[in-house]
């Protein structure tokens, strides 16, 4: 006789199983809809940060969104993300490439993993680059658009 707790390990397997093979297309969850809008929302992202947009980079988030900069404080709301987006390309951040590696979604919350290359130019000094990966949480609106809600990224080494 099959144990209770052996059944129920087989039925979290199952569903498990339905979940990964139901995902697999990226289309029956609506993965494939939110990757396109996230990209398109990346580069607008890019654009406003090479202009020093900081404003339009920030309506970008939830109003009550949270940033995870590497070795720092959240930064809560867009008042703030705006100011440290500011704050960053003042600093001498030029550009910001980001690519998103993979888009999962589950209703009206889809999450993100990527990279992003940043060109660096602070005054007075030399042009450099560096890199980071990041997973960003995104909220679909009322009005169909996705916003950042949780945005979170560290540094990867550098190349030698």
């Amino acid at each position: 006789m099959v144990s209770r707790r052996t059944f129920v390990v087989f039925a979290l397997i199952g569903l498990m199983s339905s979940a990964a093979s139901a995902g697999a297309s990226g289309e029956k969850d609506g993965a494939g809809e939110a990757r396109a809008a996230i990209e398109a929302a990346n580069a607008r992202f890019s654009e406003a940060f090479a202009r020093g947009d900081a404003k339009a980079i920030s309506t970008m988030y939830t109003p009550d969104a949270i940033a995870f900069p590497p070795d720092a404080e959240m930064i809560r709301g867009n008042e703030a993300i705006a100011s440290f987006w500011k704050t960053t390309r003042d600093g001498g951040v030029r550009s910001a490439t980001l690519t998103a590696l993979d888009v999962q979604r589950s209703g009206d919350v889809a999450w993100e993993t990527g990279t992003v290359s940043l060109a660096i130019q602070a005054a007075g000094a030399q042009r450099t680059t560096a890199a980071a990966k990041y997973l960003v949480v995104w909220k679909r609106q009322s009005d169909g658009t996705w916003k950042m809600d949780r945005d979170i990224w560290n540094g990867l080494p550098a190349k030698p």
